[in-house]
């Protein structure tokens, strides 16, 4: 089992006949499901989804932390330069600001 106290949050988001359910404990990450109905069904497959997280932790409890860079910390491309009709290069663009 993922915690030893049993302590377990289940939110439930309805919108437009769907549901999207969250199931989280102590120290593990987050699983989240999708569901189509009103609230009563959502409510009858929550024990599943429960289930489904529980067995998910016991293998692990949280997700592998990522291991590619984002594209936030890539270096950004040189900027390239075109020709103009002329044959000369064209103006330098502005300098980035960060």
């Amino acid at each position: 089992m993922a915690n030893q106290n049993g302590e377990l949050k289940v939110v439930i988001a309805l919108k437009d006949g769907k549901a999207s359910v969250g199931v989280q404990a102590p120290e593990c990450d987050p699983v989240f499901f999708g569901h189509k109905g009103d609230l009563a069904a959502v409510l009858s497959v929550v024990p599943g989804f429960v289930d489904v997280a529980k067995k998910r932790w016991e293998k692990t409890k949280l997700n592998p932390d990522c291991e590619t860079p984002l594209p936030s910390q890539e270096k950004p491309a040189a900027p390239a330069r075109v020709a103009t009709s002329r044959g000369s290069p064209a103006p330098k663009s502005q300098p980035p600001m960060f």
